[in-house]
């Protein structure tokens, strides 16, 4: 068996000395690295055809600066010898963060002669052109020493943690941009002799007018009455209409008004809406009731989709981790400080590894009914059952936020 030290200078390109070492890989090649940013994927490739092999694999961690995106083209080469390993959420050690796989290891051989090269370097480009202080060991021996059998032994144990990497989804296909201000209202409109009308709009309160800048394209949905006492996402509207909102009033009681608005008649409009027992309401036109504090004008022309979903934010695809079996282990009495209060038991130091991930698509809160769960998915790339979940809003966000008036940002298109 025979030991060298790379290098007697700390910033030495490595590139050519880890290339030969995986080059001898002939009959199996495995390999854990820290991190793997696109420089270190492209030198992997090269590699590619010792890696495809029965015994071979590559472990790399999740973590930052590792390029999940780009480990995308290693996949491709070696679809089943890829290993991502998502590290752990405990212990999480102060100022430093949770736990991950760090071992940095190439292991090859060529029949019984072994190579095993160890040390500080990464699969970056810093690590292998110099831009870091590294340093490593490789020895070279047969495989049956115990050096390359401990070797091959951690880097199984590596992979047996990790999972097959899994490319990340495509974005949703696609949300287009939309600025529409939407109206979930209990009331009647007849299609064929109601359109086209005028909509008296009136609010109680002065919280929502930044909703109501006109001119905005409008989304008028129409329930049954009764049926929106449990928010409009439980219920189906049983007609759509569009329009614009096409004027703004700012009554004497509207706090923004400096010199004392007045309330607006509007004689030509045809309905109001207004606000009672909690939900809004379609009801024949007239003077507005007292307490009125923002009108507006909707000009109301065509027969819209009751299916149509919108958004004020746009969906979009996340990852959740799914934590392992948890277990605890001895740590230093000295040591216990420097981790989180909820790591450190009586019965030693918490450690929950993170064995996979699955990916959900989020969407605000209160953003949609039950029935667009299947269209929403339906846009992503061959992931029909994928979970959808809320994204809940901070309790400031929601008591600004009308349950019945949104203004949406986003439309999920029609199906092609």
């Amino acid at each position: 068996m025979k030991i060298g030290f790379f290098s007697s200078d700390p910033r030495k390109k490595s590139r050519s000395t880890m290339e030969l070492v995986m080059s001898n890989g002939t009959d199996q090649l495995v390999i854990a690295t820290g991190f793997c940013t696109a420089a270190g994927v492209a030198l992997l490739l090269a590699h590619t055809d010792r890696l495809k092999g029965l015994d071979s694999f590559v472990v790399v961690p999740s973590a930052p600066p590792t390029d999940y995106a780009e480990l995308a083209k290693l996949h491709s080469a070696i679809p089943n010898n890829l290993f991502v390993h998502w590290g752990a959420l405990s212990p999480y050690e102060k100022k430093a963060g949770a736990a991950l796989m760090h071992s940095k290891v190439i292991y090859a051989r060529a029949g019984q002669n072994c190579w095993l090269w160890t040390g500080s370097h990464n699969f970056t480009g810093n690590a292998t052109q110099g831009g870091n202080c590294e340093a490593a060991v490789l020895i070279t021996g047969t495989a049956d020493e115990k050096p390359f059998v401990d070797a091959l032994m951690h880097l199984r144990a590596c992979r047996d943690e990790a999972s097959d990497y899994d490319p990340d989804m495509a974005p949703p296909n696609d949300t287009r941009r939309e600025d529409t201000l939407v109206i979930h209202a209990e009331g009647h409109l007849d299609a064929n002799s109601g359109l086209p009308c005028r909509i008296h709009l009136c609010l109680d309160s002065p919280n929502y007018d930044d909703l109501l800048t006109a001119p905005v394209p409008v989304r008028l949905f129409l329930y049954e009455n009764g049926s929106l006492t449990r928010g409009w996402q439980a219920a189906i509207p049983k007609a759509a209409f569009s329009g614009v909102l096409s004027g703004l009033n700012l009554t004497g009681l509207n706090p923004s008004v400096r010199r004392g608005g007045t309330t607006a008649e509007w004689s030509s409009a045809n309905f109001n809406i207004e606000e009672a027992g909690g939900v809004l309401v379609l009801g024949d036109a007239g003077p507005p009731r007292r307490g009125v504090t923002t009108q507006a004008v909707l000009a109301i022309d065509a027969i819209a989709d009751t299916q149509e979903a919108l958004f004020t934010e746009k969906p979009r695809i996340d990852q959740r981790l799914i934590s392992g079996t948890e277990r605890f282990a001895a740590v230093d009495p000295d040591m216990r400080k420097f981790f989180r209060k909820a790591d450190v038991h009586a019965a030693g130091l918490l450690h929950v590894p993170v064995v996979g991930r699955e990916q959900v698509i989020r969407v605000a809160e209160g953003d949609l009914r039950l029935r667009d769960f299947d269209r929403i998915r339906a846009r992503i790339a061959g992931r029909q059952q994928i979970a959808i979940e809320s994204d809940e809003l901070s309790e400031a966000r929601r008591v600004r936020r009308h349950p019945f008036l949104v203004r949406a940002k986003y439309k999920l298109p029609d199906a092609d």
